[in-house]
């Protein structure tokens, strides 16, 4: 099958996996960077003739996409990797969604709304990007002093839907523990094979990624629990109905409100042997269950392509 993938590619995150992943399973990809050639779609389309147009949360792609929709026969499908908590948020996004043939989203408690603006919206988790998170290749001395430590995070602090973490952040902060913050309090961001040092040489992961702080259920995570148990760590996350939905149970720990998760560090602190074999056994449920090509795979299977 030959795929037109409009997703950003620069960044080397998602859209780099998403192209992997189709590439894994056989297919030809020719991909259009969603953020800095969105305007090539289109032209690309009427070379390559695709059967499939996978595409990104980019409103850029409204008009190429509707060119491609009056031209060609093609299945457009939309996958939106991120998530609010009322779908009005992305309502610049509904002309694109209403074009597509198929809505991917990775919350499940917004589908109901979803498929008022689209039936055909199905649920599809992020996954491992396993080309790139993995253990790390070699540590060194100077890998040791930079990320080793009790508890790490890596992620943001300072935007409205993610205030939360500061208080879980601020409990640990009190137990005196040896914290590191990656990505924000004016750290660097870390990614790729930085982001696997720095998850094996944290003896806890902090996820924290549920949005709002909201403990109900959502079928949410982050791409960051899947990029810390793919570098074979152990993962720390808030709590919801749900989550053992997504992860296995033995797979990944959890904690309930910040009283909660100062007990539950100084426990896996103190309990080396348990929290490796944990993260041991995440490492091989991830790489065998959760990488982005199961996710294509899985979303080739609700398409019926």
């Amino acid at each position: 099958m030959r795929v037109l993938l409009c997703f950003p590619q620069k960044d080397g995150q998602t859209g780099p996996a998403i192209k992997y992943a189709f590439e894994k399973l056989g297919h030809e990809v020719k991909a259009v960077d969603a953020k800095l050639d969105v305007g090539k779609s289109y032209n690309v389309c009427c070379d390559f003739r695709p059967d499939l147009i996978f595409c990104s949360r980019t409103r850029a792609l409204i008009e190429e996409v509707r060119k491609i929709k009056q031209q060609f026969n093609s299945v457009i499908c939309m996958w939106n990797t991120d998530t609010r908590r009322k779908i009005n948020k992305w309502q610049h996004l509904f002309p694109l969604i209403k074009l597509c043939d198929y809505h991917f989203v990775v919350d499940m408690m917004s589908i109901p709304q979803w498929r008022k603006i689209n039936p055909n919206t199905f649920w599809l988790s992020q996954g491992l990007q396993n080309e790139t998170y993995n253990k790390p290749k070699e540590i060194t001395d100077e890998d040791k002093a930079r990320y080793a430590c009790d508890v790490s995070f890596a992620g943001e602090l300072k935007h409205s839907t993610h205030k939360h973490r500061v208080y879980y952040l601020e409990a640990i902060k009190q137990m005196g523990v040896n914290l590191k913050l990656w990505g924000c309090k004016g750290n660097p961001r870390v990614y790729n094979e930085e982001h696997n040092k720095m998850v094996s040489l944290s003896k806890i992961n902090l996820c924290c990624s549920a949005f709002l702080g909201v403990s109900e259920a959502t079928l949410y995570v982050s791409a960051r629990n899947y990029k810390i148990l793919g570098a074979g760590g152990f993962a720390l996350e808030l709590y919801r109905e749900g989550i053992y939905e997504i992860f296995p149970e033995n797979v990944i720990k959890c904690y309930t409100n910040p009283r909660d998760i100062a007990g539950k560090v100084r426990y896996w602190l103190d309990h080396d042997q348990e929290r490796q074999q944990i993260a041991d056994t995440a490492y091989k449920w991830v790489h065998e269950n959760a990488t982005y090509t199961h996710r294509i795979k899985k979303a080739l299977e609700i398409m019926e392509l």
